[in-house]
Order: structure tokens, then C-alpha cells, then sequence
């Protein structure tokens, strides 16, 4: 199945610029007239055609859209990674690459400018929304921003010599602690809960209500912070986790309502009613019927598929993403949701 040109845009690519020996930069040129519109954090789904049908994966922005920067994604190569191999490796400048938008939640709050302090915590890769981030914050606020940024060696670590020259530039506002996992000093090698406790009486927070904690890395990276932050009484909602695992669920957990029922999808220029049942979510439902829906992980945790749902109840297998005060406004992840009392009414807003 194949989305329709109205869903997939199309983007060129005008410059590639090498970070490390695995990852690279690469500027897009939006082409059809496409106007994106996108903010800080946010991420590109990528469509490609393979042998076996239709894949897709997310990779995060790393430009600024509020300090003029064109559209630029940064990539870095993961072993076995069919796409991001293909990526660092073959696309060079003049190829079209196929995308079906821009999404995504790891984004500055509502009112910025009511916090005092941001705290990026970044492994890898995940370093590129958190990049996106930080230039915002810098270049168009006056909070703190303090980032502690974990790699394997410097050689690898993406972005270090322009974070070293942001540093220099907002000396009294930008903090990096590059941690190393080669290194033996265990005050500079691998976060770990000791060494997180460790940087937070270093770099001592104002106010718990106005500081936000953004993290980005493999899993267990993030479960550690998430979970020794809350220790530490850091509201919930100001820690904010970015995953790109295509990982998919092994396990579909049963909703309380396994009936059929009718849900009714209206996308910006057409309206289609499906049945949906377990264990067919409504995104497989509607695939099912080719339908054309965004999404990339199908897993809850990138947030490409959200939709509001305006009439009747939903039911969620997994969320990794959406927060309560989204989930109270309607809220839902198509790939894990399910009807559940009732037929539904949901909505998906004109995409970026």
C-alpha cells in the first residue's frame, strides 16, 4: 500500500555535511511548492519502497526554523540499519527522498519563557532534536540550558565542535558535560543514577516547577532518568523522552471492549468509516483498507500516527508519548488504539 501524492512530499537533497565517520547532515529543499512548517524537536518520516512493500523511519530535525537554518535532518548509521546505512552511505546532494511529514512532541513547552532552566540529557544520536532545542532556547531566550551528552569517544560525538563554539558564545548561559565511556573517571564515563544525582547537585536546579528535563537515548538510558528524577520530585511533565526504536510490540495487551465497532477517520480533504476490532488497531484497520494514515513506529512511541478523538471512547494499548494533559484533550495514538463502548469520531489535522 502505498499513500497517496496528497500524503507523501517529496524533499531534495542540496548539501550533505559529515559529522563523525557514521553520521552525517543532510539540508532538504521542500520541493511542489511544500511549505513546511515545523518547530524545534520535531521529526521527518521517511517513506521507502522496498521488495517487501512500504517502510518507513523518523529521523529527527536538526536545524533551527527560529534562527532561519534551511531544513536539515542529521543521521547516524546503526548497525543492521537498513535505512540509515542507505542514508549515511549512498544518498548524496541532487536525491529525492519521499516523506510523509513532520511531527512529533519532543518540543518546547506551551510558554516557554515561565521556565527558568532546561536540562538536556543526550546519548548518540540523541543529541539531533535536543541540537534543534538548544539553538532555539539560546538564540531566543535568556534561560540556562545545561546539557550532559554521553558518547562512547570524542571522535564519534555528533555536533562537538559546534556545541563547543555555543558554549563559548553563551558562556554564562549554556553548560556541556561531555561524558565518555572510554574514560576510567567515573565522574566523566557512563550517567548512571549516582553519577545524574551527582550532576544535579553540580549544576543545582532553581525551581523543580520551572525547570524541564528533555531525554534522548536508548531505553534503558532514559527509564534510569526518567526514574530518578521523579526520586527526586521532579514533576512528570517536565521530563520529556524522545524513541525511535522500529521495534515492534510482542505483545498486544486486550482492551476491555474486543467488539466491533465503526470509526469514523476525517482527514483534512475526505472522510472514511472503518470497522475496527481487535486485534486490529484503527491505523491496521485502516491500512487494512488502504487507507492512507500517518504513521512511522507503530509501536506508541514516536507520535506520527496522533489523531483527536472528537466523539466516543478509546482505548490505548501502549503510549509512550502522549501526556496526560493531551490524553485529557483527545488525544490518541492511531497504531495502538482501539474502539471501546461504541462507535468513534476521530480527526487528523492538515499535515506539516
Amino acid at each position: 500500500m502505498s499513500a497517496p501524492e496528497s500524503i507523501i512530499k517529496k524533499v531534495k537533497i542540496v548539501a550533505v555535511h559529515t559529522e563523525t565517520p557514521q553520521s552525517k547532515t543532510f539540508v532538504l529543499e521542500p520541493l511542489d511548492g511544500w511549505q513546511p512548517e515545523y518547530q524545534a524537536g520535531q521529526f521527518l518520516t521517511f517513506v521507502f519502497q522496498t521488495p517487501y512493500g512500504e517502510k518507513r523511519r523518523s529521523y529527527s530535525i536538526s536545524s533551527a526554523p527560529e534562527s532561519g537554518e534551511p531544513l536539515s535532518i542529521t543521521v547516524k548509521k546503526v548497525d543492521n540499519g537498513e535505512f540509515s546505512r542507505f542514508l549515511v552511505y549512498q544518498i548524496k546532494t541532487g536525491d529525492i527522498l519521499y516523506t510523509s511529514g513532520i511531527s512529533g512532541f519532543f518540543q518546547l513547552p506551551a510558554r516557554p519563557r515561565d521556565i527558568e532552566q532546561f536540562f538536556f540529557l543526550a546519548a548518540g544520536s540523541g543529541i539531533t532534536p535536543c541540537f534543534s532545542l538548544i539553538k532555539t532556547i539560546l538564540t531566543t531566550g535568556t534561560q540556562h540550558v545545561v546539557l550532559i551528552y554521553s558518547n562512547k569517544t570524542e571522535e564519534v560525538t555528533i555536533f562537538l565542535q559546534a556545541l563547543l563554539d555555543l558554549q563559548q558564545k553563551y558562556t554564562k548561559r549554556f553548560t556541556v558535560r561531555f561524558l565518555y565511556s572510554n574514560r576510567f573517571n567515573v565522574y566523566h564515563s557512563r550517567l548512571s543514577k549516582w553519577l545524574l544525582l551527582h550532576l544535579l547537585e553540580e549544576y543545582p536546579i532553581a525551581s523543580k516547577d520551572k525547570a524541564y528535563f528533555y531525554l534522548c537515548g536508548p531505553f534503558d538510558y532514559m527509564q534510569t532518568i526518567r526514574i530518578t528524577l521523579l526520586g527526586e520530585s521532579i514533576p512528570a511533565a517536565h521530563i520529556v523522552k524522545e524513541d525511535f526504536s522500529s521495534l515492534p510490540r510482542l505483545l498486544i495487551p486486550k482492551p476491555p471492549d474486543t467488539s466491533a465497532h465503526q470509526v469514523t477517520i476525517t482527514l483534512p480533504q475526505q472522510t472514511y468509516e472503518v470497522k475496527v476490532q481487535y486485534p486490529q488497531s484503527i491505523l491496521a484497520s485502516a491500512k487494512a483498507q488502504h487507507i492512507a494514515l500517518p504513521y512511522s513506529c507503530e509501536a506508541g512511541r514516536c507520535g506520527s500516527c496522533v489523531a483527536t478523538c472528537t466523539k466516543g471512547k478509546v482505548w490505548m494499548a501502549y503510549n509512550e508519548v502522549l501526556t496526560d494533559q493531551e490524553i485529557a484533550k483527545g488525544r490518541i495514538l492511531t497504531c495502538q488504539s482501539f474502539p471501546i463502548d461504541g462507535d468513534v469520531e476521530i480527526f487528523f489535522p492538515e499535515l506539516s
